[in-house]
């Protein structure tokens, strides 16, 4: 079996920003934020106009011709994509999975929610 640090390795292949970064991002009409976590999660909080691809389902709302395409991603084939989780390790593949399928410009949220909560406080 594999271990917990071999599988998030992957974190050397992808892109990574920080909450601030994030925060920089968030009124840019030419990024999307996505929200990996389950659909419950998200009903509770979320990041500004966040959509919904639960991390399960991810490859499904990328492959041309599957039954759950999501065309978001061949409208703006330039967008950048902003992912992120509760505290940054199914982002972390997600964005992966992302690249993999061939989206060029993913970036994680290091952190996740939890890091975007803890610096966002009111």
């Amino acid at each position: 079996m594999k271990k917990f640090d071999d599988l998030m390795k992957v974190s050397k292949e992808i892109t990574s920003i920080s909450v601030d970064e994030a925060k920089e991002k968030l009124n840019d009409p030419n990024v999307q934020f996505i929200d990996v976590r389950d659909k419950n999660d998200f009903e509770t909080e979320t990041i500004g106009n966040a959509v919904n691809l639960e991390r399960g389902l991810l490859e499904f709302y990328l492959a041309d011709g599957s039954p759950l395409e999501n065309d978001m991603f061949k409208k703006d084939p330039e967008k950048e994509y902003v992912i992120f989780c509760g505290l940054g390790g199914q982002s972390t593949l997600a964005s992966k999975t992302m690249q993999d399928m061939g989206l060029k410009n993913v970036k994680n949220l290091s952190g996740g929610m939890s890091a975007w909560k803890a610096k966002n406080k009111s």
